[in-house]
């Protein structure tokens, strides 16, 4: 372990997350802190973390997702010791897990009808999933949308579409790109203003609709169904609303045309980065950029690195689902 005041041979440092610099003193208390408890749980780990350095999400609840991610990142690096995840004693349980989704698929997100061609008909309805549907869900992404389906980190949501009984789309939406050239110079913000309000965008990272339903302008449909909800579905979720919308599409698979036809503005290109759970690897997909304000003045709004620090100082209003009351005062003085 390394002593205070200094760093292991072969280790860089000091390391930056939310806007705290992490030095030798700050990383030895936290191996210490792992090095306390014989058989800690690394959940338990990043919430004792969170908690001493006020990483904090806008409604007021530790960032332990974010922050496992962060310190298993630097597990990786070889400057902290975690314990290791505590594996299944049953054998063959992830099989078993398996035929569980496929189960659940079939009963709570209705069957598989196979590749022939459906033209379902009847109202469009979209509704965020329940808990019991996320295996199904899951299933979906893995077998027909073609980045498959990593559990996002932070806060999300995830949506089913049906027109009429029939299952027709899913969707998820989560946290946004940390750097995101294209769309950081259409807001025009600076760097403590972008790490201030980076929980005020969203990220559309899924969506799909099933192959074999076939009817038309059903995605722009889709689409727009659910940015109509989708802020006050988040704010009773999480606490705050939403200011902007992103996401990113490969245009060599998709023209973007829904998001187009949903009043979404392409803003530019990637350049063909990606982010992973440890850091970023370069695949070379260039994929455009679209964006979407969610709020009349919601370009303003991020520019303002005021804004957050105000409602961070009023999480007793974010919790009881009242944050556009302080963006409406903020916006109006």
């Amino acid at each position: 372990m390394a002593q205070a005041g200094e760093f292991r041979a072969g280790h860089k440092g000091p390391f930056e997350y939310r806007g705290t610099v992490l030095g030798p003193n700050e990383i030895d208390w936290i191996q210490r802190l792992i090095d306390a408890d014989p058989r800690p749980l690394q959940c338990d780990i990043a919430r004792q973390v969170c908690r001493e350095y006020q990483w904090m999400r806008p409604n007021g609840e530790p960032a332990e997702t974010s922050c496992s991610v962060f310190l298993r990142a630097l597990a990786n690096r070889g400057v902290l010791r975690l314990p290791r995840r505590r594996q299944s004693e049953r054998p063959g349980r992830r099989m078993a897990s398996r035929d569980e989704d496929a189960a659940a698929m079939l009963s709570f997100l209705g069957t598989v009808p196979g590749f022939v061609e459906c033209q379902p008909s009847g109202p469009l309805a979209l509704r965020p999933i329940e808990r019991e549907e996320w295996s199904g869900f899951r299933l979906h992404m893995e077998r027909h949308h073609y980045l498959g389906l990593v559990k996002p980190a932070g806060e999300s949501m995830c949506y089913a579409a049906f027109v009429g009984s029939e299952l027709v789309a899913l969707l998820m939406w989560s946290a946004p790109a940390l750097h995101n050239r294209p769309r950081d110079a259409y807001i025009g913000w600076q760097k403590r203003a972008r790490e201030r309000n980076l929980p005020w965008v969203v990220n559309n990272t899924r969506f799909l609709i099933l192959p074999w339903i076939r009817l038309n302008c059903l995605a722009s449909r889709v689409l727009g169904a659910n940015l109509r909800r989708l802020n006050r579905d988040w704010e009773l979720r999480y606490g705050h609303g939403l200011l902007l919308a992103e996401t990113f599409v490969d245009g060599a698979r998709y023209p973007g045309t829904c998001y187009l036809a949903s009043n979404w503005l392409k803003v530019g290109q990637t350049r063909g980065w990606s982010r992973r759970r440890v850091g970023f690897i370069k695949h070379g997909i260039r994929k455009h950029v679209f964006v979407r304000p969610l709020h009349r003045k919601a370009i303003e709004l991020l520019r303002d690195h005021d804004l957050p620090g105000e409602l961070a100082t009023q999480r007793q209003a974010l919790s009881h689902g009242r944050p556009w009351a302080i963006v409406k005062e903020k916006a109006g003085s």
